[in-house]
């Protein structure tokens, strides 16, 4: 990435994720045995088995693109960071999701680039 400092917003990537939280809390208070079982999938779902983990962060973070889901390009480039993924694996990925959902993918590269200032880059924006 060849910018040279963190781009200023309204809210962190950890604010994002936090206020994703508080939206998932909210559900599981009126509907706790639902979101335990939702929340038990997502979790058997990302579990290392054919795919490995990094090879399923990949996977639900070009997905979370090409959804153009803040929330969850938010969560995923986290996710992808502590899974081991690469900047320039995750420049691949945003590739593929850019060639699979055109325009409206590549205006979300405005939410990956948050994430990874977040997660990824340090205040001169290099790679941590």
């Amino acid at each position: 990435m060849t910018t040279s400092a963190k781009t200023k917003g309204s809210d962190s990537e950890r604010k994002v994720l936090e206020h994703a939280h508080r939206g998932l809390q909210l559900i599981t208070e009126y509907r706790p045995k639902l979101m335990g079982k939702v929340q038990a999938f997502m979790a058997e779902a990302m579990q290392p088995g054919v795919l490995n983990k990094q090879e399923k962060e990949r996977i639900a973070f070009g997905m979370a693109l090409t959804q153009q889901c803040h929330y969850c390009i938010a969560l995923h480039v986290r996710a992808c960071k502590h899974a081991g993924v690469t900047l320039e694996e995750i420049m691949e990925v945003c590739a593929i999701g850019i060639m699979m959902g055109g325009g409206p993918v590549l205006t979300h590269m405005a939410e990956v680039e948050r994430a990874l200032n977040e997660f990824y880059l340090n205040e001169n924006g290099d790679p941590i």
